[in-house]
């Protein structure tokens, strides 16, 4: 007697159609979330570099932090635009040069719309912040 292989390859053609979109909404979901992470890991690099620039600049006898604060400002708008980063979407870019226990800091904060790639993941924030701070070589002491 001969068995027909038909009804274990309907099976498999049924289990295949019942576990693709589970399958395809765990995959999608990865590929979602590892776009967030890469544009996470952009805005925190741009922060840092931005700090870093701000913080190396000198000013005159009379520090106001204007020209720090301008100098990051400016490095951080230049690498979102490296980075083919569209701001006309609302990227707000914030530099502050405050005294903290006698310290001079610089703090930069980035602020990225994040547009989703699926939009399966209703979670997910609108806007990647990142902020960093960091001692500036323009120090005030009395």
């Amino acid at each position: 007697m001969i068995r027909s292989r038909a009804p274990r390859r309907a099976a498999a053609a049924v289990e295949f159609a019942l576990t693709l979109p589970f399958l395809l909404l765990v995959v999608m979901g990865i590929i979602e979330l590892s776009l967030l992470m890469h544009r996470a890991h952009q805005i925190t690099r741009v922060a840092r570099d931005a700090c870093r620039i701000g913080s190396g600049v000198l000013e005159g006898v009379e520090p106001t932090g204007d020209d720090i604060e301008a100098a990051a400002i400016d490095h951080a708008s230049f690498a979102l635009e490296t980075l083919g980063v569209d701001c006309g979407s609302g990227c707000d870019v914030d530099a502050t040069w405050y005294e903290e226990e006698g310290w001079m800091l610089l703090r930069v904060e980035v602020d990225v719309p994040y547009e989703p790639f699926t939009g399966l993941l209703p979670f997910l924030p609108e806007t990647t912040h990142c902020g960093f701070v960091m001692l500036t070589q323009q120090q005030i002491f009395e």
